[in-house]
């Protein structure tokens, strides 16, 4: 009888508090124009929250969320809101954020606030104290996307001792074909989303292990310098006698004394992609070039001669007093604009928004005439959060967007030479491309920890990465986690069959 009596009771309390499993979802907007509110913070408690992305979308996931659990949203210059899950679904899911009115600190009403010189001064000389390089442990939710949109593409076949009439034609045909299906079409992504955990020790070194991770990708039309020079090949291919072997050469340089043409076609090799390498060192670097240390991006906190500052406001968020300082070059080896959050009681930034100034752009070679080869990096820009730990008060990269573009151009000739002393027959031809490799990640950060260097030292990291590999966004991989929403051309991007 007594059991029956705890099991009542039990179910009742269940049902008076219900959980909820799924991610609870909202947007985020501006009451006044309705715009969205791009990286505005959705707390849940202490240690769980999820940022909003450019769209004003979030997803917040936890078994221990209720009807009645409170949601604390804030952003830089509005008001912070707290409301319970119940009155959020009540709103449709939206929510309308009205902008915070200065609220200065009584020192200020009376006095003038102090100079935008100063405050500098002070954030560098605060930085080591508020940005520790300790051993540490991040765990992390990183989205990466990559493309190649190509603006030009040329193919010539200079000269053909094994070419028939018919066979140029059709090669010509070919590749006016790919040209058109390149340049006009939009370029196809790769997305890939990784849970990991990130070691740092104080003396450089990193560990990474994955949790969990997915690609996808359209192999069929994707597009990259790579793929392309294989699709230009492949059309020339086409009308060589694989029967033979062939010398093949680009610009000066002898890539492969023999090649068997058919041995090529039967063993198509597979990009690897599963580079365990290549996904550590872009986390890796997301974090180092964001921690105010010598080789990062952020000269415009630590070279502070060559940067012009205006203090243009000063706003709220949490109690706490914030100084917006925008930034510009001041001397031609700077590079960037944006705006700094500075924290009025340890002049910590809090929040960063950069990128290149009018006319600036960042690493780039020329080599052009020489070797046929250009390269320029004309976009670099972002948005970096950051959270106090308070465990010792420090704080730590919590979410980091960016983006980047490069523009390429490459001139390549190719030459395939009959692999025979008697047989002069050879198929010489030029491809020139020209276009912008884009690339743009997210990183948020799930957990973050200090550890002994013992604990570091003692993990194991994998050889590779194992993928799942997608055909379409699957939220459900993804429901026990509060990470980022994804944006709708994620949502709708789709593997050709």
């Amino acid at each position: 009888m007594k059991l029956k009596f705890f099991t009542l009771c039990a179910v009742l309390l269940l049902c008076s508090a219900p959980t909820f499993s799924q991610q609870i979802k909202g947007q985020i907007i501006d009451a006044k124009n309705s715009e969205p509110v791009a990286f505005a913070t959705v707390q849940f408690d202490v240690d769980q929250g999820v940022v909003s992305n450019i769209e004003g979308y979030f997803a917040l996931s936890s078994t221990e969320l209720t009807a009645e659990s409170i949601l604390t949203i804030s952003f830089m210059g509005y008001q912070t809101r707290n409301l319970t899950v119940k009155e959020l679904q009540d709103l449709n899911n939206i929510v309308k954020l009205n902008e915070s009115v200065n609220q200065l600190n009584t020192v200020y009403i009376t006095n003038k606030l102090p100079r935008v010189d100063s405050i500098m001064a002070r954030v560098n000389r605060n930085l080591k104290k508020n940005y520790p390089v300790s051993n540490v442990k991040h765990t992390l939710f990183s989205r990466e996307t990559s493309f190649f949109n190509a603006n030009n593409l040329v193919v010539d076949i200079e000269k053909s001792s094994n070419f028939s009439k018919k066979q140029l034609e059709s090669s010509n045909r070919q590749f006016k074909e790919l040209t058109e299906q390149i340049v006009n079409n939009p370029p196809t992504q790769t997305f890939t989303d990784a849970l990991l955990h990130l070691y740092q020790k104080s003396d450089g070194n990193t560990k990474m292990e994955v949790e969990k991770a997915t690609k996808l990708k359209d192999r069929k039309n994707s597009l990259s310098l790579e793929t392309i020079q294989e699709k230009v090949t492949n059309i020339v291919l086409q009308h060589l006698d694989t029967t033979r072997t062939y010398k093949v050469k680009t610009g000066w340089f002898t890539v492969e004394d023999s090649m068997s043409l058919k041995k090529s076609k039967e063993e198509k090799k597979e990009t690897d992609d599963n580079s365990f390498i290549s996904l550590k060192s872009d986390n890796v670097n997301a974090i180092n070039e964001h921690l105010f240390e010598k080789q990062s991006i952020m000269d415009f906190v630590l070279d502070s001669d060559i940067y012009d500052y205006q203090l243009t406001n000063v706003t709220t968020i949490d109690d706490q007093m914030v100084y917006l300082i925008k930034f510009e070059p001041r001397k031609n080896r700077a590079k960037f604009k944006g705006t700094m959050y500075v924290a009025d009681t340890d002049y910590a930034i809090l929040k960063v928004d950069y990128g290149f100034a009018e006319g600036k752009v960042g690493e780039k070679l020329n080599l052009k005439l020489l070797l046929g080869v250009k390269y320029v990096e004309n976009v670099n820009k972002g948005t970096v959060i950051y959270k106090k730990n308070q465990e010792n008060n420090s704080y730590y990269p919590y979410y980091i967007n960016h983006e980047s573009s490069q523009y390429v151009y490459a001139h390549r000739p190719f030459k395939f030479i009959e692999n025979n002393e008697d047989s002069k027959n050879k198929v010489a031809f030029d491809a020139t491309i020209e276009g912008n490799v884009v690339e743009k990640y997210e990183l948020m950060s799930l957990d973050f920890k200090q550890l002994d260097t013992t604990i570091i030292d003692g993990v194991t990291e994998a050889k590779k990465v194992e993928y799942v590999q997608l055909k379409q966004y699957d939220p459900t991989i993804w429901k026990d986690y509060s990470i980022m929403e994804p944006l709708e051309e994620l949502k709708k991007f789709k593997v050709e069959e």
